[in-house]
């Protein structure tokens, strides 16, 4: 964080809190369009802003023998659960889903999506979910995410030279990925619990499901990154198994044991 701007860590904790430059400058009273030069970098806010926003965001203070301390911030723990803290989208769905005065239950009718990925997205264990599941939400929800969260979450999740890490409900046959790639699977406690590849990973998931291991809650969540070339593919799935060793939990091929 030494390296890290005022302005920079303001703009994430804003995005994590799901609001707009519009609602934070609302709440030291500045424009939104002031808000974004300060996280621009352009202007600075006054010493008495900075503080007032310090505490809003829950964001450090200067550092003291080179000791960060926290500013405690009950809308923060509010916002955020302990164990876990929800990515950007996560944090938005749970804020815009309440506004809606929707359930869990309520939005997955809605939307499409099923309520297990919704719990998992506002939790925090679903980070980067598909596109096609967003677009849904949104449209349930008759909001968007803001185009700031998403681009921040993009550039958090792509792997450069390969693409994007997404995550997705293996339960929800319509909602893995019709790809080529590499998938892990997670189960509850994020544990890696198997590795694979293939051509379409829709079909290779469907190969799991009549398989002991793969109901919940010992498969709970899934993760992938497309990979077109078939060479590359069979080469990063080995290199993940590989460094997993033992915590292949499932998948033993290219263990040494």
């Amino acid at each position: 964080m030494a390296n890290i701007s005022f302005g920079e860590r303001m703009r994430r904790a804003r995005l994590q809190l799901a609001w707009t430059q519009l609602e934070l400058g609302a709440r030291v009273a500045v424009s939104g369009a002031t808000i974004g030069n300060w996280e621009a970098g352009k202007t600075d806010p006054s010493p008495v802003v900075k503080k007032r926003l310090q505490e809003i965001l829950g964001i450090e203070r200067k550092r003291k023998n080179g000791v960060t301390p926290q500013v405690p911030n009950q809308e923060v723990a509010q916002t955020v659960p302990s164990a876990e803290a929800p990515s950007v989208v996560g944090a938005w769905l749970s804020r815009t889903r309440l506004e809606s005065r929707l359930s869990v239950a309520e939005l997955a009718t809605k939307s499409g999506v099923s309520a297990p990925a919704i719990y998992n997205i506002e939790s925090g264990r679903i980070a980067n979910p598909r596109p096609s599941t967003v677009e849904r939400l949104e449209k349930a929800l008759g909001r968007v995410v803001p185009a700031d969260a998403k681009q921040e979450l993009k550039d958090d999740s792509t792997i450069e030279g390969l693409g994007e890490f997404l995550d997705f409900d293996p339960h929800a046959d319509d909602d893995r990925p019709a790809v080529s790639g590499v998938y892990v699977l997670y189960d509850i406690s994020e544990r890696p619990i198997y590795v694979g590849e293939g051509g379409n990973i829709r079909k290779r998931i469907r190969d799991h499901e009549q398989k002991f291991w793969f109901r919940q809650p010992i498969v709970e969540t899934g993760a992938f990154v497309e990979i077109k070339a078939e060479t590359l593919r069979r080469q990063v799935e080995t290199v993940l198994i590989k460094f997993l060793k033992s915590n292949a939990v499932i998948n033993k091929k290219n263990v040494d044991r």
